[in-house]
């Protein structure tokens, strides 16, 4: 099972995964992205993000909580809310679109970013998979570019339009709770502050100078640590030090038993089989394959293929993503009036 991990101290103000992004190159305010099997960290950005499961599964922890994906499933993930994944099938398909709340409440969505939306689509119904297909449309047509075409940034802006409207009009929501954003952010800090202390072998002793720094009890940041990043402290620190094994076979010349033992595993077993449950291959083998350190988000052009072949599918129904957004409503007549210039005298 391969574990995100936050390895560097950037600012905490707005931490981004990092991700490439496979789509068409796009304005801050709305990014589209594919990916496949990839290591995501805990972090959080102010942007909004829509996340579906193209193919595959995979762990999400959001917030604390834990969530099971699978295929066709749909997340909203509100802005500056903590998340990363656990783990995730090796073949994985997952694309998303990150969204500028206040860009888009400053274009006329009055509310917009003070909006927690409610969109698990693994929480609801089947009838909720119904409410979500515009959005999937809509951010598949983000993904696919024709790039022939001179007028498709105009075409993709109009979309990420829609897509907002779509989220702001049918999206079920709750207003933010200020305290409660209070709290995550103190919360947030406290774990990046402990994944920043990372590094010691002896992780019992080490986590219990953690929890007296922080004034837990050590069973209480335990628990507080798994919530948050969704797996155990030990687990986590034995899969930074693979990690670090990893980093060093690839750059270095040293034996693997050497490399074994600077890392703190000493027993030749117990690091063989972790690190092929981690990297999918032995310690011998990621050497000569020279491995990038961590699985990337970079498709193979089957993934690619595969990708392109079920957005394409999903895009076929823009249209009526569109009709939903800016089509008239008959339970709406009530409330339509004539807005463009006019004159009654001449009527």
């Amino acid at each position: 099972m391969n574990i995100a991990y936050l390895r560097t101290s950037p600012p905490h103000e707005n931490m981004d995964c990092g991700f490439q992004n496979h789509g068409p190159s796009a304005e801050s305010h709305c990014r589209p992205f594919v990916h496949g099997y990839a290591d995501v960290p805990y972090h959080w950005h102010r942007e909004m993000e829509i996340l579906f499961v193209l193919r595959g599964s995979f762990r999400l922890v959001v917030d604390g909580q834990t969530c099971e994906m699978g295929e066709d499933d749909m997340i909203i993930i509100n802005g500056d809310v903590p998340h990363n994944s656990t783990s995730i099938s090796r073949d994985a398909l997952i694309c998303g679109v990150h969204l500028d709340a206040a860009h888009f409440e400053r274009m006329g969505l009055p509310g917009f970013s003070s909006r927690q939306y409610l969109c698990r689509t693994f929480l609801h119904s089947r009838s909720f998979m119904t409410k979500v297909a515009p959005i999937k449309a809509l951010m598949a047509r983000l993904i696919l570019d024709q790039t022939s075409h001179p007028d498709e940034p105009m075409a993709r802006q109009t979309v990420a339009n829609l897509l907002a409207s779509y989220v702001y009009r049918w999206i079920p929501y709750e207003k933010s709770d200020p305290a409660g954003a209070q709290l995550r952010s103190d919360s947030r800090h406290r774990i990046v502050r402990i994944m920043d202390t990372l590094g010691d072998n002896d992780e019992s002793q080490h986590l219990s100078r953690i929890a007296e720094t922080e004034g837990l009890t050590l069973s209480h940041l335990s628990r507080l640590f798994k919530r948050h990043v969704g797996i155990g402290y030990r687990d986590y620190s034995q899969n930074l030090r693979l990690d670090n094994a990893a980093d060093e076979l690839r750059t270095g010349d040293e034996t693997v038993g050497i490399v074994m033992e600077r890392n703190g595993f000493g027993n030749p077993a117990v690091f063989y089989n972790k690190f092929r449950a981690r990297f999918g291959c032995s310690p011998a083998e990621f050497r000569r394959g020279r491995r990038p350190l961590k699985p990337q988000s970079v498709l193979t052009e089957d993934d690619a293929a595969e990708a392109q072949k079920i957005l394409t599918a999903h895009a076929a129904t823009v249209g009526k993503a569109a009709e939903l957004v800016i089509g008239l409503t008959t339970s709406g007549r009530r409330h339509i009036v004539i807005t463009a210039p006019h004159n009654p005298s001449l009527s």
